[in-house]
């Protein structure tokens, strides 16, 4: 990451941030990444391309009348909340990012994309992140059909490692006061699936087809998830990325590296742990090299400084934290799509089988 992207601060603006994408203007644009790099000015701006979501991607081509050695690209990404139903619904993942990328990111270096600027408007329900637009040569977004290597999941558990150990009992990185315990976007959410509505209605569809009898008792898998949430709460905190599954992935020449930080906060390095190494690989390799897959996060771990868990506490944590992964298939089709949440349910459900993860929450 460019010493210029590291100083990159949050500005909380009075004035509203744009919502739409005619707002987004040369002279907004400007404003924003004046702050990261002083002197620049942008002369126009066009939407090349947009990705709607939870969080809208609006890829700009940008022209300058001026722009510092080392300043902003031409091509760039737009992050935040244009779509207006989202924004509705409250959704803090658009501030909560910003405040990451401006806060938290500059410390983890290569592991997120380069940031240019970020914005917060707490009255617009707003948050924007302006990022390098990494439709490039040799960079991939992840996908569940993809196959991935052991090597290349050691590599990135090597990555979560170093950030979960540099922030561990919430000192680094961790020690961001805006930072919570758990992050209640994803813990609303989680309780949403769980509701015997939601839940009866998913168990109809052909994502859940790989649950046992056990994983389709909706009350069971509610203590579980109640009483991991006390166990992880009472537990060590450090960093977390959230919701790091394969989808929240890219590839920079075959190197896993980490995108969508909506949900930071502070969290147990296994909740993490587990959820991105079932999610990333299939099933039999998982099960083929699990252990040494956690044994290499263990090393890396200690190797921060932080005191690391033996291999058999570890082992049991990572036994634990499967039901995260799990409700990828009770998710709405279409949030993620049929197919992902069929194969990532199986991921996880297989996981949650072999672990006996119902059994190890008491349940």
């Amino acid at each position: 990451m460019s010493e210029r992207a590291s100083e990159s601060s949050t500005q909380s603006t009075a004035l509203r941030s744009p919502t739409a994408l005619e707002g987004i203007t040369p002279e907004w644009l400007t404003g924003i990444l004046a702050r990261t790099t002083p002197g620049v000015e942008v002369a126009e701006v066009a939407v090349d391309s947009v990705v709607w979501g939870t969080a809208t991607k609006v890829m700009l081509r940008v022209g300058y009348t001026q722009n510092p050695q080392g300043g902003p690209p031409e091509a760039l990404c737009l992050k935040g909340g244009f779509d207006d139903a989202m924004r509705a619904l409250g959704h803090r993942g658009y501030r909560a990012e910003a405040r990451f990328y401006a806060d938290i990111a500059p410390a983890l270096g290569d592991v997120v994309p380069r940031c240019w600027g970020t914005e917060v408007d707490d009255e617009g329900e707003q948050g924007l992140v302006v990022l390098d637009d990494l439709r490039e040569p040799g960079v991939a977004f992840g996908r569940p059909q993809d196959r991935y290597t052991p090597d290349q999941v050691a590599a990135a558990l090597e990555l979560l490692a170093d950030m979960h150990g540099r922030s561990w009992d919430r000192t680094g990185p961790g020690a961001t006061p805006w930072l919570v315990v758990g992050s209640p976007q994803y813990r609303t959410v989680v309780t949403g699936f769980l509701s015997e509505a939601h839940w009866t209605a998913a168990l109809e569809r052909p994502t859940t087809d790989c649950f046992t009898p056990a994983m389709r008792d909706r009350r069971r898998v509610e203590r579980a998830m109640h009483q991991l949430w006390e166990i992880d709460d009472a537990g060590v905190q450090s960093l977390a990325h959230g919701d790091p599954h394969i989808g929240n992935t890219y590839l920079v020449d075959g190197a896993i590296r980490f995108l969508d930080w909506q949900v930071a906060c502070l969290g147990p390095w296994s909740d993490d742990t587990a959820y991105f190494l079932v999610g990333a690989l299939d099933v039999e390799t998982r099960r083929a090299c699990e252990r040494d897959l956690l044994r290499t996060y263990l090393a890396a771990l200690a190797a921060t400084g932080a005191p690391a868990p033996t291999f058999d506490e570890a082992w049991a944590a990572y036994r634990r934290h499967h039901l995260h992964g799990l409700l990828f298939a009770v998710c709405p089709p279409e949030k993620q799509g049929e197919e992902v949440c069929r194969l990532m349910g199986e991921r996880y459900a297989a996981a949650v089988a072999d672990h006996d993860t119902l059994a190890a929450l008491g349940q």
